[in-house]
Order: C-alpha cells, then sequence, then structure tokens
C-alpha cells in the first residue's frame, strides 16, 4: 500500500468477489458487512480503497520497503525483497499516482501481473 498521511493508506485488493486467502499485507475484511468507523474501509469496483492503517494492517506488521539503499546495506541485509538500490521517486508524485489510480482504477487485480506490490511499486517508481 501507499501511505497518503493522515492516518490513510491506499491498496490495491482482489475486488468484485474474487478472495485470495493468502495475502499478508492488506486487509480483506468484509467491508460493507462490518465497516470501520473511522474509515468505512469500502473498497471501490476496481479493488482499489482507501482505508485508514488500522485496517490496512488488519492485526499484522507494518513493513517498510526501502529505496536507495547502500551497498552495504543491501549486503549486510540480504535480498529478503525489503529493499532495493533504485531511488523511488518523490513523496509528492507518488500519493499524486496513488490517488489517481484511486480515482480512475488501475486495471482487474491479478495475482501475478496486476497485485498490491505491483501497484505500490508502479506508484513509487512510475
Amino acid at each position: 500500500g501507499i501511505y497518503i498521511g493522515e492516518g490513510n493508506v491506499i491498496h490495491l485488493t482482489p475486488g468484485g468477489g474474487q478472495e485470495v486467502q493468502f495475502v499478508l499485507s492488506s486487509s480483506l475484511r468484509n467491508a460493507s458487512s462490518n465497516p470501520c468507523p473511522n474509515c468505512g474501509h469500502r473498497p471501490s469496483n476496481n479493488g482499489l480503497m482507501s482505508s485508514c492503517l488500522a485496517c490496512f494492517l488488519n492485526g499484522g506488521n507494518l513493513y517498510r520497503y526501502r529505496y536507495g539503499v547502500s551497498v552495504a546495506y543491501l549486503l549486510a541485509k540480504g535480498p529478503r525483497g525489503h529493499c532495493t538500490r533504485s531511488m523511488s521517486d518523490p513523496p509528492e508524485t507518488v500519493v499524486r499516482r496513488a490517488i489517481f489510480f484511486l480515482e480512475n482504477g488501475s486495471g482487474d487485480y491479478d495475482l501475478v501481473n496486476n497485485n498490491c506490490e505491483d501497484f505500490a511499486l508502479y506508484c513509487k517508481k512510475g
């Protein structure tokens, strides 16, 4: 997901009745039957949703992906999928992209080709 400030996250989830049982980072709670009192936790038709950080985490841990790390940091941490030497675009560009996709859609969720990680990486790097 992309943290957009003020406790809110935009993230891509399976929409339209799709179910993925092993998604680790974002909540798949049925928003229509028990909405969050803070954010409503209501997905849009295209699978993108804006929710509060608590709903996004759904009791899980927050993991931050790091961009622009040094070679020394990368070697010390190992290639575990949590960092990269490449740089991210500026935060205002990242947030603008996430909001654009929330308002306009990003295509149907696909576990392999258009998933939550793909959405976040595109927002971060274009």
